[in-house]
């Protein structure tokens, strides 16, 4: 995990399931249909644990980014000290290593770094969820239809394509009050323009400013981490016969952070507490940030009668700056870039689903993705660069992809898939230091899975599957201790799983529960030599547990929905004890055992052309551990919090007025964690980044 607090800017390059339901008139429940194998299925009919939030549901949470939503999916943990970094957890698989446990994929596109060189762990991209089909969260390893790096699982974002049968549009407006920190607001609008009978566009734009609310007292400013965030989405569909379409999406984002979320704490026993109060840190400078994402693609689909060919071709960049205070090490400033630019494409072909016992899709993958990573001294208080260090990166990926299903009856199926996958690297490093290194491999994952309409009303399943992350070359320091790899090897996981899917009482009641069981083996670990980050591998784990999520439609008006997960995640096996530190039963960092969400929603009869609502939630996220970390304590201990949101509305005609509050018990939950700091204002004090405290909000919804 990249330590935004530490010496490690930019990580290798450093100088030291159902969701909220549809409901159908007669309120049963309308299923959903995702895209989590490739082919458009209903999601009772998926064989592994699956949730998905719709645009109904990220609406009524008021839910724009990952901050909102991460809470109401069964096993998701989010970690970040600012939201332009985000790291994203699923069933307990994090040890602190630089490459991402989870994929990240916008409709077809593949985003974020499959390389621990380029920081692949928050590179994951935080979008804004306006006029967004729906989220669909996949967890469990997707290593055999999309490959590296989705260990834990994979968050797909599906965006509303265009729709030629008619005009549309949405716009939402909103004003933000913080408690402990200042106001801001937003504005989205949606448009879809049909321009004949077979084409389309649809664009979409935002603009929010979500207060701040950290304090720096050395300088005297407040409400220092706000953050802008403004960008849009633009598509076109061309559907010339029913047989062809055409699809072309661009999106562009940026994400400006005035400073991280953290005030300046200190560890007593294994616990923090504030050093100078609640919400306050001591800085020379600020230490803003600022993310540009930008995705561009173009999907075909082909209907051959017999089989469907798709082809998606993808371009996307990430571009990230970030300034920290580091007078406390160099008695200067630091700076860092990071650059990454990715090509994938992907070929596959589907069989007609139904059309006969057996159904299959095969594919082919490409990628090639190129990383810089630049950091600079920069000298106080004139702003002098008088020391670079750069490393730049190249990943290359080819692989082929088939997943089978066999039907012995109607209600019975199994699948089997399997991924064979070549990877070469290449670093080069340059500047205060010089080194490179490159590396290639090979690697096989594979899943297996049967399926059982027990009844209309419920499906079994069962799944084994493996996960992997690619190794690469190291850029090593200028002088290399004898134990220090020239390059890390990849690392796998097997998980084992089993679940429900059913309704009941009609219709009006949903269930999806699972349990797990993982094993983790020569896992991917960061450590630091000579102020250098060097990836190595070391030691194994487990992660088991359950999963669930229920909803209940329980009168007309009153909708009750239950979310919760019990993780136990941790090493198997001593990690290097003066390197990493984490020994066998530790806690893998950030993966609290207890989770859950309670969520309702009541809906008032109308009254003429209005109809009141009203809604709450509540939020328990159980105690986590912080990072490795050697020497004693080896983790800190991060307190479980409760956390309650409430909204009341009205509806009249086509718009939508609410009032809602996020947050409402102020609680202080915890979202990163370093155990020193690098500012001498602070006296290098431990950092803290602390979630948003009350939040309250109007927000105004419809449509002109």
């Amino acid at each position: 995990m990249k330590r935004r607090f530490a010496t490690i800017l930019l990580g290798s390059i450093s100088f030291v399931v159902l969701s909220a339901p549809v409901w159908a008139a007669s309120g049963s429940i309308e299923e959903v249909v995702v895209t989590a194998s490739k082919r458009p299925e209903e999601v009772k009919a998926v064989p592994m644990a699956i949730t998905v939030l719709g645009q109904d549901t990220l609406d009524r949470l008021n839910a724009r980014s990952f901050e909102d939503f991460a809470n109401n999916v069964p096993g998701l943990s989010l970690t970040e000290a600012d939201a332009t970094h985000p790291v994203l957890i699923l069933r307990g698989i994090n040890a602190g290593g630089d490459g991402s446990t989870v994929g990240t994929y916008l409709d077809e596109t593949p985003y974020g770094s499959s390389s621990a060189l380029a920081n692949g762990v928050d590179t994951a991209p935080n979008l804004d969820t306006f006029d967004m089909q729906r989220i669909e969260v996949l967890r469990g390893p997707q290593g055999t239809l999309y490959g590296a790096s989705t260990m834990g699982g994979l968050l797909k974002f599906v965006t509303n394509a265009p729709d030629p049968s008619g005009f549309d549009d949405a716009i939402e407006a909103t004003g933000i009050d913080m408690d402990h920190g200042g106001t801001g607001g937003s504005i989205r609008g949606m448009v879809n323009v049909p321009l004949s009978d077979d084409l389309a566009v649809r664009i979409v734009g935002f603009d929010q400013r979500t207060p701040g609310y950290i304090d720096d007292t050395f300088r005297n400013k407040k409400n220092t981490n706000s953050l802008d965030s403004t960008g849009g989405r633009a598509s076109v569909l061309y559907r010339p016969t029913d047989k062809l379409s055409i699809r072309l999406n661009v999106l562009t984002q940026n994400l400006d952070a005035g400073g991280n979320n953290a005030e300046d704490v200190i560890v007593v026993g294994n616990k923090i507490v504030p050093k100078y109060g609640d919400y306050i840190e001591q800085r020379t400078i600020s230490e803003g940030g600022a993310t540009r994402y930008y995705v561009y693609n173009a999907t075909i689909n082909w209907d051959l009668d017999w089989a469907t060919l798709t082809s998606a071709t993808s371009f996307d960049l990430l571009h990230d700056h970030q300034f920290t205070d580091a007078t406390g090490v160099y008695g200067a400033d630091v700076q860092g870039f990071l650059h990454q630019k990715k090509l994938t494409q992907e070929l596959r072909l589907a069989s007609d689903p139904g059309d006969g016992p057996f159904d299959w899709l095969a594919g082919f993958y490409y990628t090639h993705e190129i990383g810089t990573l630049h950091q600079d001294i920069v000298s106080v208080p004139h702003g002098t660069v008088y020391g670079s260090l750069q490393l730049d990166s190249r990943y290359v990926e080819t692989a082929g992809f088939t997943n089978l299903t066999y039907h012995f009856t109607p209600s019975f199926n199994v699948s089997l898939g399997g991924r064979y996958a070549h990877n070469s690297q290449a670093a080069n490093e340059f500047g205060l230091a010089s080194a490179g290194g490159s590396s290639s491999g090979n690697v096989f994952t594979w899943s297996g899975a049967a399926h059982w309409d027990v009844s209309d009303q419920t499906a079994l399943y069962a799944r084994v599957a493996k996960g992997y992350r690619p190794g690469g070359p190291n850029a090593l320091p200028p002088i290399v201790p004898p134990d220090v790899p020239a390059s890390y090897g990849p690392d796998s996981l097997i998980n084992y799983e089993a679940g429900v899917k059913s309704d009941l009482l009609d219709g009006a009641l949903s269930l999806d529960a699972d349990v797990f069981y993982i094993t983790w083996n020569n896992i991917q670990l960061l450590t630091v030599v000579d102020h250098f980050a060097v990836s190595n591998n070391g030691g194994k784990a487990k992660s088991q547990g359950f999963e669930g999520h229920a909803d209940w439609r329980a009168t007309d008006n009153l909708t009750l929905s239950f979310t919760g997960a019990y993780t136990d995640a941790k090493l198997t096996s001593d990690t290097d004890p003066l390197l990493v530190g984490g020994r066998s039963g530790d806690p893998l960092p950030w993966s609290p055992k207890w989770s859950s969400t309670l969520d309702g929603d009541y809906n008032f009869d109308p009254i003429g052309e209005w109809t009141p609502y009203i809604g709450a939630s509540w939020h328990y996220v159980g105690d986590r551990h912080s990072d490795f970390s050697p020497g004693t304590p080896t983790q800190v201990v991060l307190s479980s919090y409760n956390a309650i949101d409430a909204r009341v509305g009205v509806e009249w005609n086509k718009w939508t007025i609410e009032l809602y509050g996020k947050n409402l018990t102020d609680a202080k939950g915890v979202t990163s964690f370093a155990s020193s700091g690098t500012s001498a204002a602070s006296g290098l004090a431990a950092t803290a980044a602390i979630m948003a405290p009350r939040e309250f909000g109007i927000v105004l919804r419809g449509k002109i």
